[in-house]
């Protein structure tokens, strides 16, 4: 549309001087010139309001109502032996959540989740889809082990136990020096 703005204003331009082949006398230049000056202003216009726009606009995996993974939200909670970690997954069905965990320090979530919600009043049926992926990483205090990890879906709420790594028994060595 940007283009075809422009394309329009310089034809408008070049046109111009063709009808008034004529002597183009000093206050017909000075008149051209402001034209252009004007022109050039509001090309840096619609430039910035593209910009704008372009800015403004959902990015890829983005929905209507917003990134998915901006409102996962994540609690990490640890006792002796387990770290647990909660997250809140409205909408999803299990077979969608994918659970990583990487380097034994890092778990990584994701996944996809389809909202439809349907409004219905008198005349009117009223519905919408949001559609989105979401991924998160969270980095859990201390190391873990892969070892025994389990993960329940209920009520929207995803919850992970991962055992702790086992902490090796202190014991003294002594080095010799050579």
């Amino acid at each position: 549309m940007k283009r075809i703005i422009v394309l329009i204003l310089f034809t408008v331009l070049c046109s111009f001087p063709a009808f008034s082949r004529s002597t183009i006398d000093d206050n017909t230049a000075q008149e051209l010139t402001v034209l252009r000056k004007k022109l050039g202003q509001v090309k840096r216009e619609m430039d910035l309001l593209m910009r704008d726009i372009i800015s403004n606009a959902p990015a890829v995996g983005e929905t209507m109502a917003g990134n998915f993974g901006g409102d996962v939200s994540v609690d990490v909670l640890q006792n002796d032996k387990n770290v647990i970690v909660r997250a809140d997954l409205p909408g999803m069905e299990k077979d969608n959540i994918n659970i990583i965990l990487e380097r034994e320090r890092f778990l990584k979530l994701s996944g996809t989740r389809e909202v439809m919600k349907t409004e219905k009043s008198p005349g009117v049926v009223k519905q919408e889809r949001f559609f989105g992926n979401f991924e998160k990483v969270v980095e859990l205090p201390g190391n873990v082990t892969a070892i025994g990890i389990s993960a329940t879906y209920k009520d929207g709420v995803l919850e992970i136990t991962i055992p702790k790594k086992a902490q090796g028994k202190e014991e003294t060595v002594k080095i010799n020096v050579k």
